[in-house]
């Protein structure tokens, strides 16, 4: 879930340190409502699809394989290839006011000041909520929208000020206190995971958030950061993915213990889902990350580990999401799960789809 830009001013809940100044990416409208957040009708979507169920998910490439330079053509095919293949229907548009939305803004009100960051920051935790698990009681969606808001939060305290999040663990462990009401905070609601979650996939939901904070803290390194990647490490892009981007926890939130009480039904395909959500959100995020020159996105460090091009890269990670969504689908097609599994699909899809920030209007999606 990498990466959602977030706070203003950390002063009153972190221990005095000051403020982060503005939201890096740009800033929502102050007036911007739940609507406006999405821009694809179901006719738009439904125009880019119509091609793209015939073409194979794997068609040959056309770029020299040297080549790193990519047309926003082969850009915008490759990803209606992709959601062609996942049978992408846009859901309709989030009506107002959404209940966790609302309550989102309610509980966490001490942290605006004023900025448009504030109410940005809650309409996205709030969709990627509601849009993923639809089916899943208002209680359970509030915890998972509660849940995106922290990291959301976390996510550039890492960022900015990594001190912050250091000892959180160790302070944990040690049956201390974190730093900061912020941390406090956030150490209480993982505690309440085990309302909703039975107490393995409780513990797996708060692992991955634990995994989250190192994924941060390593990313922001100035040592790791700025190391060479050598051509022999092909497992190194992903051993950070994983910590990045806390899929892990988002895969346990499907199976609330009032649905599925027994973790049989869906254990075996957690890794799968897991790999699936990673990698959809590496493909969706990688035009807006190119346009704006990142290089240290997955799709680049694959690249580079594989010693192949850009375009190969991109689409080797198209073609093992959809290949892990396709295991998935095959292993729950008889079981309860695979109702949810398949509305997260394309929950989570609308969620990237709907999403300014991810600039798939520019390539007429």
């Amino acid at each position: 879930m990498r990466r959602l830009q977030a706070p203003q001013n950390f002063r009153n809940h972190i221990g005095g340190i000051p403020s982060i100044g503005t939201v890096k990416g740009g800033e929502a409208n102050n007036g911007s409502s739940l609507n406006e957040v999405f821009i694809l009708s179901r006719t738009e979507v439904a125009k880019q699809m119509s091609s793209s169920k015939s073409r194979p998910p794997s068609a040959p490439l056309i770029l020299d394989s040297e080549d790193h330079s990519l047309p926003p053509t082969f850009i915008k095919d490759t990803f209606k290839n992709f959601i062609g293949h996942l049978g992408y229907v846009p859901p309709r548009q989030l009506s107002e006011p959404r209940k966790t939305y609302q309550a989102l803004c309610s509980e966490f009100r001490a942290y605006d000041d004023g900025g448009s960051w504030f109410k940005k920051m809650c309409i996205e935790a709030s969709t990627m909520a509601e849009l993923s698990y639809p089916d899943h009681p208002m209680e359970v969606q509030y915890q998972i929208a509660k849940f995106t808001w922290f990291l959301i939060y976390v996510d550039d305290l890492g960022e900015k000020f990594p001190s912050a999040l250091e000892r959180f663990q160790q302070r944990v462990l040690a049956k201390e206190f974190p730093t900061g009401k912020f941390l406090q905070d956030f150490q209480e609601h993982l505690t309440d995971m085990y309302k909703f979650w039975d107490v393995v996939p409780a513990n797996c939901i708060n692992l991955a958030a634990m995994d989250f904070i190192n994924g941060c803290l390593l990313e922001g390194m100035p040592v790791v950061r700025d190391m060479k990647m050598s051509p022999n490490v092909q497992s190194w892009p992903y051993f950070l993915r994983m910590k990045t981007g806390c899929a892990s926890a988002y895969t346990f939130m499907l199976f609330p213990k009032n649905a599925f009480p027994d973790i049989s039904a869906y254990i075996q395909v957690v890794e799968d889902i897991t790999l699936f959500t990673n990698l959809t959100n590496d493909v969706l995020s990688f035009y807006k990350e190119y346009v704006a020159g990142e290089t240290s996105n997955y799709v680049s460090n694959r690249a580079i580990a594989t010693q192949k091009s850009l375009a190969q890269a991109l689409k080797d990670t198209v073609d093992d999401a959809l290949a892990a969504h396709d295991r998935v689908t095959s292993a729950l097609e008889s079981t309860d799960a695979y109702k949810p599994w398949k509305r997260f699909v394309n929950g989570y899809l609308a969620n990237h789809f709907g999403v300014k920030r991810y600039r798939l209007g520019d390539l007429g999606f």
